[in-house]
């Protein structure tokens, strides 16, 4: 089997060489344990990527207040050495252990997670990640309540103007919801206490008399003004008297919203990691200060050297807290896009580990039958974005269009062939507790044609050339290929695939530069949360422009169910299924007891995202879901702390559904080769 794999790579790297392509080798030795990381990671600043490339190479150098255990991927005490959570849930008491360091020897103290909090939620930095802070007392409101002032003031006040002027008499409803649906006017107001506004809001949507322009503009105004006052209160206060604050160097309290199943989860997630404030504020760094020559880090490994195109070298961090728990001296993040290269890199002992779609999909079938072949469940979805603010992608009757002409099953059967599940579903099986919709979207080319018909495209006559941008790498490319050709032979519409490089690509993605778009979602924790709430109106990893009042309202409900327990009436005739929600919350009320409560609590919270993806895949599909991920890859029989099956502390089973593998416990056996 191995003579055949190599054989095949030799004839390709000697193909290659014949049109005069060459490989660049390093000169460093490898290091104790090798793996591939695909793409070259854009930053290595915990606030500034949500990429999981980068987020490998972070989880090395840096540890939150937690860290993800690795035989069960629970939350263990990291920088915190102990916790306290109030009786409500909205509480926290971290303990920062004293014996915590700096890779510079300086200790690390609640400060740091302060300052760090701060910064991620900066509205200047734009960090895609900092929803995942909203949780925290008036997190949201530092970071959003600003430009959502702004939006209100200029292009929403603007706009309106422009639409009184065209409908001088009565705004009709479809005018009206169309300039609301532009201007994302139900984000802006999100939230807001101000009676008449909602009034004139619900008003407006049958149908506005133009006399009453007036009042509601006057009442939009004011909205701005409570957003820019409260704006600016979260941000003096944020990180210094609510949300979270230093009580010392060692007490670290933080404030949430509402009861939050995953906090502590998202305290070992990179985003909330700790970075050090005398390093990134040092006059002339800038964007300089994670390079090796001066990168302050906190966790078990710090940041040797990086060489772009050949490999990150990270080395055992001599001042980390649980230094003695750390089995490897010397680790190597390689960033191969290639397959092909990268397979050989592995084979030829240049590399112990190629995670999970790494290597050339041709070559699976070949690969499948390896004893160091891994494979099991993962919760991970890979689905094209839509630019829904570019024509004529903004209409839904389209985009249903083209997620319904493309057999998934060809992708996952004869392209892919590793088990793969075809779905037009967002988020992944296995979270416990959540029952997903039923897709009302199939494979149906005839119902596809009618659609588009409909949209004004009848056997795609008329319908522009558009691009189907993806990252670098041979399995998006051949999917591209293969979805384009069915449009073309199913739709009459044709589409062109075209690459960049994973900078390039995300920063196009963000810009809005695109038709459609590859993407993939690695569940960041085990709960839908953390699928849905990236569709928030003018969310960070949003990128499609899309937007909903209904969708938004679904998402802040299921962030805390107790306030929509006090108060359901607005949402609830929004929804599907009013009556088995309404039934939940019914029980809910009833009950007394705290824990059988919270039981009903949770069960309505997954019935509200169950409501919120039906929304998602059903209605508005700013997304084209293709098929769930299977976790796959090659791992030398030489490393060790590797867990395909994850143990709870009571014993119960599951599987490592985000194949995560924490470098900090893992290790290689002494004496046993680096070769094939």
């Amino acid at each position: 089997m191995l003579r055949s794999l190599l054989g095949i790579l030799l004839v390709f790297v000697c193909g290659l060489l014949a049109v005069g392509v060459t490989f660049s080798a390093s000169s460093q030795d490898r290091a104790e344990f090798a793996f591939i990381n695909p793409v070259e990671p854009r930053s290595l600043d915990p606030t500034r990527i949500n990429g999981e490339p980068e987020g490998r190479v972070l989880d090395a150098l840096f540890e939150g207040l937690t860290y993800l255990d690795a035989k069960s991927l629970r939350p263990a005490p990291g920088m915190a050495e102990s916790w306290e959570i109030s009786a409500d849930g909205r509480r926290y008491v971290f303990r920062i252990r004293k014996s915590a360091r700096w890779s510079d020897g300086h200790p690390v103290t609640a400060h740091d997670f302060c300052f760090a909090w701060r910064r991620l939620l900066d509205p200047s930095l734009g960090a895609e990640y900092a929803g995942v802070l909203f949780p925290v007392r008036d997190a949201e409101a530092y970071n959003t309540y600003a430009s959502r002032a702004d939006s209100l003031e200029q292009p929403i006040a603007k706009a309106l103007s422009a639409l009184g002027r065209a409908h001088p008499e009565r705004i009709p409803s479809a005018a009206f919801r169309a300039f609301a649906s532009e201007q994302h006017l139900e984000a802006a107001v999100k939230g807001t206490p101000n009676a008449e506004l909602l009034s004139l809001l619900k008003e407006a949507d049958a149908g506005l008399p133009s006399s009453r322009l007036p009042l509601l503009s006057r009442a939009l105004e004011s909205e701005a003004q409570r957003l820019r006052s409260e704006g600016a209160l979260a941000e003096r206060r944020f990180g210094r008297e609510t949300g979270v604050v230093a009580a010392d160097d060692h007490t670290l309290i933080v404030e949430l919203n509402a009861p939050t199943p995953y906090f502590l989860e998202l305290t070992a997630f990179y985003p909330t990691y700790p970075v050090p404030r005398w390093v990134i504020e040092r006059p002339g760094l800038g964007e300089t200060w994670f390079l090796p020559e001066n990168i302050v880090s906190n966790g078990p490994f710090r940041l040797a050297s990086w060489r772009v195109g050949d490999r990150i070298r990270m080395v055992k961090s001599e001042t980390y807290w649980g230094k003695d728990r750390v089995r490897l001296k010397s680790v190597d993040a390689l960033p191969i896009e290639n397959g092909t290269t990268a397979l050989n890199m592995y084979l030829t002992g240049q590399a112990d580990w190629m995670p999970t779609n790494s290597f050339p999909a041709d070559l699976i079938d070949e690969l499948k039958k390896r004893p160091d072949f891994n494979k099991g469940p993962a919760l991970a979805v890979y689905y094209y974005r839509v630019n829904t603010t570019r024509k004529p992608f903004n209409d839904p009757r389209v985009r249903k269009a083209l997620s319904m002409a493309i057999d998934r099953e060809v992708i996952t059967r004869d392209v892919l062939a590793i088990g793969q599940e075809p779905t037009f579903r967002l988020v992944p099986p296995g979270i416990a507790g959540y029952e997903p919709p039923v897709p009302e979207l199939r494979y149906d080319l005839a119902q596809a044609r009618a659609l588009l018909a409909d949209a004004g495209f009848p056997g795609g006559k008329g319908f522009p050339k558009f691009g189907i941008l993806f990252n670098t790498m041979e399995a998006h490319k051949k999917i591209a290929e293969v979805i384009a050709d069915q449009w073309k032979r199913g739709l009459g519409i044709e589409a062109n695939g075209y690459n960049q490089e994973w900078q390039a690509y995300q920063a196009t993605t963000q810009l809005l530069d695109y038709d459609l778009s590859r993407a993939a979602w690695i569940g960041d924790y085990e709960d839908p949360n953390t699928f849905l709430e990236l569709y928030v109106t003018n969310g960070g990893n949003n990128q499609t422009g899309w937007g909903s009042r209904v969708y938004d309202q679904l998402i802040a409900a299921a962030g805390d169910i107790e306030r929509f327990l006090k108060s359901p009436g607005a949402l609830l005739p929004e929804l599907r299924e009013r009556e088995k929600i309404q039934a939940l919350i019914d029980a809910a009320l009833a009950e007394q007891e705290p824990a059988a409560h919270l039981v009903l609590a949770n069960r309505l919270r997954m019935a509200l995202f169950r409501e919120a993806e039906a929304l998602l895949i059903n209605d508005a599909v700013p997304i084209i879901p293709i098929y769930f991920y299977v976790n796959n890859g090659l791992v030398k029989p030489r490393v060790h702390g590797f867990y395909k099956e994850l143990r709870d502390p009571d014993g119960k089973k599951r599987p490592n559904l985000r194949d995560r593998h924490p470098l900090r416990e893992v290790w290689v056996e002494d004496g046993e080769a680096h070769g094939p």
